[in-house]
């Protein structure tokens, strides 16, 4: 059944309040794929003009066609009655009926928790979701985010730096590096952690698509923190979300005339707790964490190159031109270490063409 649920949740052009319709018509995916012309030509008759969709994409994609596709791309799928479909969104009356993701899911019996703000955020902001990322991190939490600019990409990146794990929910297919910018991220990501969507490989992001998001961001974390958000953003969307959901919502507090500090003061003023410090939210939620030994030790196996050129770091950090100097590498063969010392977060680029080691 597996095999229809697929394909039946990469059917082009329509979202979860048409599938929701399809299911009440039939009773599962494959009664779709079985369903005679006349009884789809039955519905769109009777007001459901997206059904011509439904029609065109079945002529077009066998549910056999569809897996394998996907697996060729690295995409998995879960239908929501799936073994691995995550237990946290089951209960949600609007969950996903299905995921695709790159990686893996959320571990189930570790704590979530999602970190979201602003895209164009401060330096205090940026500092305060990578502090917060790291002590959640390396008190063996996992961090939920949406993979954008500004807060959520500072969070993951703190995170996997620390040795953690972090889930990005997309806004498009699982196939889709968006924001591009952030495509060393999402590589990262696919080693330790997961990319995730309810969106077929191939759907492009679109302003429409991230509200859907936002209920699987805060779906899959148990507490929700938000940084810095604007009066209207999308994060204070992701918070609206997990009110409903029944998740614990934290907010960063800041100065009440600034734009920025606008959506995290009014949610505290409606009850969300207070982050005042990262000690604080640490000592609420992980407060057995003195006490516990940091887990994800540091087992990895390194190519000859990429040993050499880690050797070359010390306590500062190094250009590229000083390690092709030091290490006689060919610049092909430098770029494709440091990349590869990257994507195993030993090393990070904090400017262009200048390194420095993490780990």
């Amino acid at each position: 059944m597996e095999q229809y649920w697929e394909w039946f949740c990469s059917i082009a052009g329509i979202y979860r309040t048409q599938r929701e319709i399809l299911l009440r018509c039939f009773p599962d995916p494959k009664q779709i794929w079985e369903a005679s012309d006349q009884e789809l030509f039955f519905l769109r008759e009777r007001g459901c003009r997206w059904m011509q969709k439904v029609i065109d994409y079945r002529k077009m994609h066998s549910p056999e066609e569809i897996v394998n596709a996907d697996r060729e791309l690295g995409i998995q799928f879960t239908s929501m009655e799936g073994s691995c479909y995550p237990a946290r969104l089951k209960p949600l009356r609007d969950r996903p009926y299905g995921l695709f993701w790159r990686g893996e899911l959320p571990v189930e019996d570790v704590c979530s928790v999602a970190i979201v703000g602003a895209r164009m955020c401060t330096p205090g902001g940026r500092t305060m979701a990578e502090a917060l990322a790291r002590e959640i991190a390396h008190a063996g939490g996992q961090i939920i985010s949406g993979g954008a600019y500004g807060i959520d990409g500072a969070a993951q990146w703190a995170a996997l730096e620390e040795g953690g794990k972090s889930y990005a929910v997309f806004g498009c297919g699982a196939d889709q590096y968006y924001p591009a910018s952030n495509r060393r991220l999402f590589m990262r990501l696919e080693t330790c952690g997961g990319l995730i969507s309810e969106f077929p490989a191939g759907t492009k992001a679109k302003s429409v698509h991230f509200p859907m998001r936002n209920r699987i961001i805060s779906g899959l974390a148990d507490y929700v923190i938000v940084v810095e958000a604007r009066k209207k953003s999308g994060s204070l969307i992701t918070a609206e979300f997990a009110l409903d959901q029944g998740r614990q919502i934290y907010a960063v507090p800041g100065r009440p005339d600034d734009e920025l500090s606008y959506g995290c003061n009014e949610l505290i003023s409606q009850g969300a707790g207070l982050v005042l410090s990262v000690e604080d939210f640490m000592d609420a939620v992980f407060p057995d964490r003195k006490q516990m030994k940091k887990i994800l030790p540091l087992n990895i196996t390194l190519a000859p190159a990429e040993k050499l050129v880690y050797s070359k770091f010390g306590l500062r950090g190094k250009s590229l031109w000083e390690l092709e100097e030091n290490t006689s590498l060919s610049l092909s063969d430098l770029c494709d270490s440091l990349l590869s010392l990257e994507l195993k977060g030993l090393i990070k680029e904090t400017e262009q063409n200048f390194y420095v080691k993490v780990k």
